[in-house]
């Protein structure tokens, strides 16, 4: 099983180098972090690049970046059953099990680039602009450069579950839905619905979207000055964020074990 989940998502990454609209989002959230100057400025001093990088890194993965990877992976499975190329494909001594999986794999690593992409960016802008030498308060040092590398690298790792989760959602859509428009509209749609109702229901502590903003509190608040803890946000992120991508996997499993692909 592993061997052949190998041979599929490899050849779902070589597909999609070869693809032109794969390169859209990576392009999107790096020009977004080069324009986050304008409403973040960075002065000539430690704090003001760190808070530039604890502003310019949510903003890019958790709105616009966000978006992308709902799109990206919305139309994975969809357009492979819309089109009947997933006839040929599972031809092959491939389970229908294996296929999802091998595009589960290729949207998070869609979702990694995205994350890796903006750290470069943000902490190059910032390093080219201004000071990343820690966090000073009064001429005595409170953070040490290191110590912000290490929390934001945290933040990145922490981050990727809710993303993952995303994408997870997304392709449980694209395997529910035949067609690629109708499963981007509802995967962007049902999370903007869910979004704006989660807290008048009060069921936003059991959505991992509800989290994405938890894995840089520490960052941010040090570069500010602040201490900060990581409970207990981060258990609520990492419980949601596993329990969808579960979830969402199974259900998508299910529906396509269940389709009838010769129609």
């Amino acid at each position: 099983m592993i061997h052949r989940v190998g041979n599929a998502y490899l050849v779902e990454c070589i597909k999609a180098m070869r693809s032109k609209s794969a390169y859209v989002g990576p392009v999107l959230v790096v020009v977004m972090a080069a324009f986050a100057p304008l409403m973040q400025p960075i002065r000539e001093d430690s704090a003001s690049a760190y808070a530039f990088v604890a502003f310019a890194t949510p903003m890019a993965l958790n709105l616009l970046g966000l978006l992308l990877i709902l799109t990206y992976c919305a139309g994975l499975v969809s357009s492979e059953t819309s089109n009947g190329t997933i006839r040929m494909i599972l031809v092959r001594p491939l389970h229908r099990h294996e296929f999802l999986i091998a595009k589960l794999l290729h949207g998070m690593t869609y979702a990694a680039l995205l994350t890796v992409l903006v750290a470069l960016a943000t902490w190059s802008i910032a390093a080219l602009r201004g000071k990343l030498d820690g966090v000073e308060y009064g001429g005595e040092m409170l953070y040490t450069s290191t110590h912000m590398i290490a929390m934001y690298g945290l933040g990145a790792l922490v981050v990727l579950l809710p993303q993952f989760a995303a994408v997870s959602y997304a392709l449980m859509l694209s395997t529910l839905v035949r067609s690629t428009g109708a499963a981007v509209g509802a995967a962007i749609g049902i999370w903007i619905v869910l979004d704006a109702v989660k807290y008048p229901l009060h069921v936003a502590p059991f959505l991992f979207s509800t989290y994405l903003e938890s894995p840089w509190y520490v960052f941010t608040m040090n570069s500010e000055g602040i201490d900060a803890s990581w409970t207990p946000e981060l258990y609520y992120c990492l419980a949601t964020s596993l329990g969808s991508i579960v979830v969402f996997t199974a259900i998508a499993i299910y529906a396509l074990r269940r389709r009838n692909i010769q129609s």
